[in-house]
């Protein structure tokens, strides 16, 4: 297949307004290629990536102090990223900024359909998305090192060898996939599982007991289960732990809070059962991958 942003830069509002403007793409089968760069300059650049069905890793080769950046229309919080660090965006969503700064980048864009083109091609399990975490600079020296290979292809694109552009492409997804694949989980009624009255009666007492203080062994005899059976039919039933899907429903709840009530941070954590605002924090970032009080400003933006 041969999924092209031709010049990537093309969806971009106002790049090409730029002083020093440069951009250089390479064709590939899989992913499209690109290294785009320009001076500072003197007020502000706004730019738009448009949705598409993909996703865009940035390899920055320089720094890159944090910029004003929305998502869907709303304010994110963006790292500064230092050179050699990337940034994996989903472009499912509309992402639009505000950059005063230098611009120098190679971009890897890959569509969903060479995901799954690539994953059918090589017998892997689907994958449901690729893990872009908003405001995260990644420290992958993979996309790095294959970033700067290309380096000679983009200064040079008419001499450049299609066949080792498209391996190092290939590389480049397959690394994608590896470490960022989200993998699809079907939640099958399976031989094992709970039946509807079991696991409704196993999420009210978990509910009940917010605070998590409840063991597997009062939960097994609310379903006339051993503890290791009752375990066993629990996960094939909701694809996770109890311990689990109690976090995940405090979680909600939390998000809830912060989004429809003026409680601080710290009452949230104790009315949703954590036992400080510390454990909630770092319970919210594993879950959400922001902090509580990041999380809010966002939504009240």
């Amino acid at each position: 297949m041969t999924e092209r942003i031709d010049g990537h830069a093309g969806t971009f509002d106002k790049v090409h307004d730029q002083p020093h403007f440069r951009i250089s793409a390479i064709p590939s089968a899989e992913i499209s290629l690109s290294w785009m760069a320009w001076k500072e300059p003197g007020s502000g650049s706004p730019t738009r990536f448009e949705r598409k069905d993909g996703y865009l890793m940035c390899l920055q080769r320089i720094d890159v102090p944090a910029n004003p950046h929305w998502v869907d229309g709303r304010s994110v919080v963006m790292p500064h990223v230092i050179r050699g660090q990337s940034l994996l965006a989903d472009l499912n969503r509309e992402h639009t900024a505000i950059v005063h700064t230098a611009v120098d980048c190679i971009s890897f864009y890959v569509s969903r359909r060479a995901i799954e083109r690539f994953l059918d091609e090589h017998g892997l399990p689907r994958v449901a998305s690729l893990r872009a975490i908003q405001g995260e600079a990644l420290n992958d020296t993979v996309v790095e090192n294959l970033g700067n290979c290309l380096l000679p292809a983009f200064q040079h694109p008419e001499t450049a060898s299609q066949l080792f552009v498209d391996h190092v492409a290939l590389a480049l997804l397959s690394h994608l996939v590896a470490s960022y694949g989200e993998r699809e989980v079907t939640i099958r009624p399976a031989s094992g599982g709970l039946a509807p009255w079991q696991e409704r009666r196993t999420k009210e007492m978990l509910l009940a007991s917010i605070d998590g203080k409840i063991g597997l062994d009062e939960l097994a005899r609310g379903c006339g289960l051993s503890r290791s059976h009752f375990a066993r039919a629990f996960k094939t039933t909701t694809g996770m732990s109890p311990m689990r899907w109690l976090l995940v429903q405090r979680i909600e709840r939390a998000k809830d809070l912060l989004t429809n009530s003026p409680l601080p941070v710290d009452q949230i954590a104790h009315q949703c059962g954590f036992a400080d605002q510390s454990h909630f924090t770092r319970a919210f970032f594993r879950i959400v991958g922001v902090t509580p009080g990041a999380w809010r400003r966002v939504r009240q933006f």
